[in-house]
């Protein structure tokens, strides 16, 4: 994990020098998802009877048609030398003051933000043309019989390829080479470096968050922020967990670990780092405290580049704790089955100790617990003759709920399978698993469960559809200063 608040201005030109045609190349710097707003509204036409504009809006429609990047025109114009969050394009007699060099025709200014992780991202991007050059529009060689003037469209084209962040390179061809030459459209190296700069999220794992207690570690074969982010000098190790709220919820993460300096870090899945902690204190351990909109986000578990803690290193095991509270049930995750059949029943739940106004996963032994779940069907199941299962996963053994209410110990491969109910499947099934639960009635001061509905058909009793995230259950005793 590297830390910066800096802001910072670059420049790419394009040069009249012929040299040989490069190979894609990324630094890393990105706008936050990839796609961008461009201001265009250019005056004049060229010699060939093709406006600037049109050929401008060609280039910024041929990026968008062939590489994951879009473009979106917004038709204004906008001094390109002004920082004004808008990224724009126009002819000028210098750049924003300073005179150009004698065989730039064009340059693109881009403005950058610093990031919690990785390189700094890019907030706008302006091109400014040189209007002393003699431009046209035309396709084919760079030399042309009759044609005078040099090609507008391949510059244009050029030029948006930083924006976007691609920077000049020399192996393979491609538009984006630091001269202009013969080629005039986008080549396969072009779109490639777009799909590398925008895709580091393919190179790591992502893992679903599972609420209360799970372990895990950091080290060599884990995704490093480098890769995640596509540039950059940080070699630091990350693990990645999504999880998907439907309302606002209130949520507390922490990191246990004897050996990992570790750093927790909420992100939209897009990327943007909405959350940071790092822990001052003298524990290797983390702590973050959160409030999140409705969404899909991302929980990384990272470290630093280099040790800060006298005491923590940047690889080792640690702990994983989430807890949450919310207005509402949360979501339970994709529908799977045992034996991986493809369906698209839905899974909500929840457990509360307030007839239902608040939702969590942590509670007290003298708490008492309303504990409830609702399955839509497949619709391809509904009418069929099938059954409800209810399954509490504990840390050394598996309960079913019977259809008396009672839950039963289990093996790891229950035959028969213990059902809650039998009967036609209805659209919406909805499952009371406890009512007025108080755990320390019946002895229990400490326990983490962690709870599966699902449901089957008579006609394949053996694959049994139910959701990837569990709904947890945790009981602690009431200490000083919360619960």
């Amino acid at each position: 994990m590297r830390s910066t608040l800096l802001q910072a201005l670059a420049t790419a030109v394009i040069l009249l020098v012929s040299n040989a045609a490069t190979a894609f190349d990324i630094s890393g710097s990105k706008w936050l998802r990839a796609k961008a707003d461009f201001y265009v509204d250019m005056e004049g036409i060229s010699g060939t009877q093709i406006s600037w504009n049109d050929a401008f809006i060609a280039a910024m429609n041929a990026w968008s048609e062939q590489s994951i990047f879009d473009f979106t025109l917004v038709e204004e114009n906008f001094d390109p030398c002004l920082f004004d969050g808008r990224s724009s394009v126009d002819f000028a007699a210098n750049y924003c003051g300073t005179e150009f060099g004698s065989n730039t025709l064009a340059i693109t200014v881009r403005r950058f933000a610093g990031q919690t992780l990785g390189p700094n991202r890019i907030t706008e991007a302006d091109i400014i043309v040189n209007d002393s050059i003699e431009f046209n529009v035309y396709d084919g060689p760079l030399v042309q019989f009759g044609i005078p003037g040099l090609d507008f469209g391949r510059v244009a084209l050029h030029e948006l390829g930083h924006v976007i962040g691609l920077d000049h390179e020399s192996s393979n061809k491609a538009i984006m080479a630091p001269s202009i030459g013969n080629l005039f459209e986008l080549q396969e190296d072009d779109i490639n470096g777009v799909t590398a700069l925008y895709s580091g999220l393919d190179a790591c794992e992502v893992k679903l968050l599972a609420f209360g207690a799970s372990s895990n570690g950091l080290g060599g074969n884990d995704c490093t922020v480098r890769e995640l982010t596509v540039g950059g000098t940080d070699e630091s190790f990350l693990d990645l967990y999504q999880f998907q709220i439907g309302q606002a919820t209130d949520f507390e993460f922490n990191v246990e670990s004897d050996v990992l300096d570790a750093v927790l870090i909420i992100a939209t899945t897009d990327l943007e780092f909405l959350a940071l902690d790092f822990d001052a204190s003298d524990q290797c351990g983390s702590s973050l405290k959160t409030s999140l909109d409705p969404g899909s986000y991302f929980l990384i578990v990272n470290t630093f580049d280099e040790p800060v803690k006298d005491d923590c290193g940047v690889t080792g095991t640690y702990k994983l704790r989430a807890d949450y509270s919310a207005s509402g049930k949360p979501s339970m995750g994709t529908s799977t089955s045992l034996l991986g059949s493809t369906n698209l029943a839905r899974y909500s739940g929840g457990i509360s100790k307030d007839g239902g106004v608040t939702y969590s996963n942590v509670f007290t032994p003298d708490d008492s617990l309303q504990i409830e779940a609702e399955i839509t069907t497949d619709i391809r199941h509904r009418g069929k003759d099938g059954f409800l299962v209810v399954a509490a996963l504990l840390e050394n053994q598996i309960l079913m709920l019977n259809e008396q209410g009672e839950f039963v110990e289990v093996g790891l491969n229950p035959d028969p399978i213990v059902r809650f109910a039998s009967k036609p499947l209805q659209a919406i099934e909805p499952l009371s698993i406890a009512t007025d639960l108080v755990p320390g009635a019946l002895g229990i001061d400490e326990i983490e469960a962690n709870i599966v509905v699902g449901y089957g058909l008579d006609s394949d009793p053996q694959d049994i559809f139910y959701h990837l995230v569990p709904l947890n259950l945790t009981v602690r005793p009431l200490v000083s200063g919360g619960g």
